[in-house]
This record gives structure tokens, C-alpha cells and sequence, in this order.
């Protein structure tokens, strides 16, 4: 062995060198770092650049998310799609969005209000507690963050189609919030700076919900992408 050989296989071996790699214990999930949510941000734009393509990448609606993960950029560049968010959930409201909900949302946690509603865990936030990049973060509050908006669908809501008189309003006794009423008409109304989302107004609501005949999968009430925008 030639003396540079030899100097490579020292410098290899010697504690400096072993210092310098990052450790690799089982189990251990580095932080995120700034080149994870640039790749995120640079991925949300491309899709905005490519337009009808990118919705195919995307999908075509914007997905509720956990509380603590509406930054789409930054959970697109930190989650890791372990799962840890959807098993620890309590009230089993956390899904995994799949292929038609676009391909780079394949995967990620996603909020599917058929199956329950969230409460914030009474502030334990677990979904946050649980992920090991902080693709879910805490800080969210529900007396002023949302998840997304509850949103009336008049030809899915039994107060639109049948009257008050067949609907035991179900959604407005389990709001906690008291972002829903009737106004004068008989009709649903929310209250957009009560409502952060949870939920519980979609996973009560009978309409579509059983023994439905109007062959859609959608509810009297549906939680929806919020833009901020009361009208």
C-alpha cells in the first residue's frame, strides 16, 4: 500500500472524520431543514406553472389537513409520510390522501370528517406531539385558526330539500363553537369567525350520510378550503 493509500484510509478512520457523520441511531428522524421546505415551496410553485398538469399532480381540491399543517409548502417538504399522525389520532378523523388526490399528495395526512371530528385533543394536539419532522406543527388555535370552513351544500341539506320539519338539525348541536343558526327562512347559516373547521358539523349531518338516495358523497354541511373571504 502506497503512502497515499494509506493516508486516505487514516483520514477514513480517525475521530475527526467519525465526528463529522451525521448519527444514524435507529428510530432517529433528523429536523427538517431549510432545503426541505425550499424543495416544498419550489414544488408548489412548479405546480401552479403548470397549470392543468399540475392539478393532476395535485388534485383538484385542496386538501384539509391536520391542525397545525395548513402551510402546504412546508408539509410538502418536511413530511416524511410515516403514518405517525394518523395512528395516534383519538377520534380517527386523520386519513392518508391517495393517488386521486394527487400524486404529491399521496400519502400525506389528510382530515376525512365521514369518519369522525377533531378536538384538538383538548390541546394536547397528539398528531403534533407525534411527528418527527414538524410537518405538523403546534401553535394552532382553535378560537382563531381553521382548519378549513364549514360550508352549506342547499341541494344536500335536508333544510333546503325537505324543510325544518324533517331535520333534527343534528350539526347545530354538535357545533362546540356555536358557529351555526337558522336564519328567518328556516335555512342553515355559519358563522365564519366562530367556525375553525372541526368538523363535527360534517360528521353529524344525516344527509348522504345513511340511507341516502341521492347518490352523491357529499353532506348537507362540508368542511372546504378556507380563503379568508366572508362573502
Amino acid at each position: 500500500m502506497n503512502d497515499e493509500s494509506v493516508k486516505a484510509t487514516e483520514s477514513q478512520t480517525s475521530p475527526e472524520a467519525v465526528r463529522e457523520k451525521p448519527e444514524s441511531a435507529e428510530g432517529h428522524v433528523h429536523a427538517p431543514s431549510r432545503r426541505m421546505f425550499v424543495a416544498g415551496a419550489l414544488s408548489v410553485a412548479s405546480l401552479f406553472a403548470l397549470g392543468g398538469a399540475g392539478k393532476a399532480l395535485a388534485g383538484q381540491q385542496v386538501p384539509m389537513r391536520p391542525p397545525g399543517a395548513q402551510d402546504e409548502a412546508r408539509l410538502w417538504g418536511a413530511c416524511i409520510k410515516c403514518d405517525r399522525c394518523r395512528s395516534v389520532c383519538p377520534e380517527g378523523v386523520i386519513d392518508v390522501a391517495h393517488l386521486e388526490d394527487g400524486l404529491v399528495n399521496a400519502r400525506t395526512p389528510v382530515m376525512d370528517f365521514k369518519k369522525g371530528y377533531c378536538t384538538f385533543c383538548d390541546g394536547a394536539y397528539k398528531c403534533a406531539e407525534v411527528c418527527p419532522t414538524e410537518a405538523i406543527r403546534f401553535g394552532f388555535d382553535p378560537a382563531c385558526d381553521k382548519i378549513g370552513m364549514a360550508v352549506v351544500d342547499s341541494e344536500e341539506c335536508l333544510l333546503y330539500r325537505s324543510g325544518s320539519g324533517r331535520c333534527s338539525k343534528e350539526c347545530i348541536d354538535a357545533c362546540a363553537y356555536e358557529a351555526l343558526s337558522i336564519d328567518d327562512s328556516g335555512h342553515l347559516r355559519v358563522d365564519v369567525d366562530a367556525c375553525n373547521g372541526c368538523g363535527a358539523c360534517e360528521h353529524a349531518c344525516p344527509s348522504s350520510s345513511y340511507g341516502s338516495y341521492t347518490g352523491s358523497s357529499r353532506r348537507g354541511i362540508n368542511i372546504e378550503a378556507w380563503g379568508g373571504d366572508a362573502s
